[in-house]
């Protein structure tokens, strides 16, 4: 397994088209509650939007509070061209963007009440650097929400391909890693001078009628099988056919981060 590179252009496109369709939207409704819970608690006026990624965060944000200034910042030059697009399409006006790398945030210190970050921690290279940047970026009594996969996102997937292919399912050690960094964000925010760290897990259910679907949805995002030979991937569509012959659901695990400075 391979993580596609969504800083290119057509790496965006794939995400906003896949990930951006499918996952990221249902994890977005847990941090969009999220900051309507602390813009209901506190006076929020500026929010930064951190790995905007296609703007799933941002615009909605923009939208139904006219009256916030939201500066939306992405690495990917490709993802930030795809978020101004939309905003401009759907004529939001309270919107900046940026490319900006999340250790290089050319921004003013304090200018911020509310950071808002939809499961691009784990991409980020030197995540203590990042959090350390955020602190430094909200105003006293600030708030940071963040979302990133937790270590039980498709663990019932796993535990099929285990079933099949013992431990050559390290092939997907690549995603893997994103789940084991996501862990590293609370000791980095405690470690930038966050306070009042809370977590919530949630499982988001997604099911499938058959083996065949399941794959279909793996190689659509994440190209999962696209070393596996045709034997292969049928062995493994029949375990799942097998081990649960009326339709599989597996989670994705979305832990929400909120911690004040």
């Amino acid at each position: 397994m391979r993580i596609p590179n969504f800083r290119s252009e057509a790496g965006s496109i794939l995400y906003k088209n896949t990930v951006g369709r499918r996952i990221s939207p249902r994890v977005a409704q847990l941090l969009l509650q999220q900051a309507e819970t602390v813009m209901a608690s506190q006076p929020v006026h500026d929010v930064l939007d951190l790995g905007c990624g296609p703007g799933t965060v941002s615009l909605t944000l923009a939208a139904r509070y006219p009256t916030l200034h939201i500066e939306a910042t992405d690495a990917s030059a490709a993802m930030v061209d795809l978020a101004r697009a939309e905003a401009e399409r759907l004529g939001l006006s309270n919107l900046t963007f940026a490319e900006a790398n999340a250790n290089h945030l050319e921004l003013p210190p304090a200018s911020f009440d509310l950071v808002v970050c939809n499961l691009a921690f784990p991409f980020f290279p030197r995540p203590y650097e990042s959090m350390a940047a955020v602190a430094d970026l909200l105003r006293p009594g600030g708030t940071a929400c963040f979302t990133v996969p937790g270590a039980r996102t498709w663990e019932a997937f796993f535990a099929v391909a285990e079933t099949v292919f013992g431990d050559s399912v390290r092939v997907a050690r690549p995603f893997l890693v994103k789940f084991q960094q996501a862990e590293v964000l609370p000791d980095a925010l405690a470690k930038a001078g966050f306070h009042d760290v809370t977590e919530t897990r949630t499982l988001l259910p997604f099911s499938f009628d058959s083996g065949e679907a399941v794959l279909r949805f793996f190689t659509e995002l994440f190209h999962l099988l696209d070393s596996a030979t045709p034997d292969m991937r049928a062995e493994l569509a029949d375990a799942v056919d097998r081990l649960h012959p009326n339709g599989f659901t597996m989670h994705y695990e979305a832990v929400l981060l909120t911690a004040g400075t």
